[in-house]
């Protein structure tokens, strides 16, 4: 078993410069902090239990990154391009749910009562992150609306400052178009992120959407 040896450096990194890198590398991944980083990376190098678990990691990790993209029409996470979803003749093409990330569509397709297709943006507006317009697929949005003939465009944003200021945008980018702009109800707490919300309040929001 590897262990954390007490004669680290006075910045509180391994003795071996390898496992540092490795828990400065898992630290990166969102909401990894150093220690849950150090935790899973001395696991990832641990023999105690025979099995080789970094192996494995590497492996799931290489496979992933070779067969996985995002749909051309959608935005989804797919290993076919277009999506299932997409491609679906059962899925409802006049009615489009608009999230921020391939994450936010998992929710709602485990829940089961929407049955219209989706447009990922890939971000949220935020100017003082440097996102603004340009940097999302707006364009592309317009297009997918006029070649599926969408008549209901349902904004699914989650209810944060960035959220609000793109639900708004959208609101100004798409006003003037024969179709219905609907956002999901309240019920979804402010500052909480939609792929993280459960089943019951998802689904009571979708319900109780509101003309926007």
């Amino acid at each position: 078993m590897v262990r954390q040896s007490g004669s680290n450096n006075d910045g509180g990194e391994f003795q071996s410069p390898a496992l540092e890198r490795l828990v400065r590398s898992l630290s990166r991944l969102p909401r990894l902090g150093r220690k849950s980083a150090t935790r899973l990376a001395l696991h990832l190098v641990s023999r105690d239990d025979g099995q080789a678990p970094a192996e494995e990691l590497v492996a799931a990790v290489t496979e992933a990154r070779a067969q996985v993209t995002n749909c051309s029409r959608c935005g989804a996470i797919t290993e076919n391009d277009p999506c299932r979803i997409c491609l679906s003749e059962r899925r409802d093409s006049s009615q489009i749910c608009i999230v921020s990330s391939p994450v936010d569509i998992l929710p709602f397709e485990k829940a089961g009562f929407y049955r219209g297709r989706y447009f990922v943006l890939g971000g949220l507006l935020s100017p003082l992150d440097g996102v603004r317009a340009e940097d999302l697929p707006f364009d592309r949005l317009a297009a997918r609306l006029e070649a599926d003939g969408v008549t209901e465009v349902v904004i699914a944003l989650d209810a944060s400052v960035e959220g609000e200021t793109t639900a708004l945008y959208l609101q100004r980018l798409l006003e003037g178009r024969d179709l219905r702009m609907t956002r999901l109800a309240t019920g979804i707490p402010v500052g909480g992120a939609l792929a993280y919300t459960d089943e019951v309040t998802l689904q009571r929001a979708f319900q109780f959407r509101r003309s926007f």
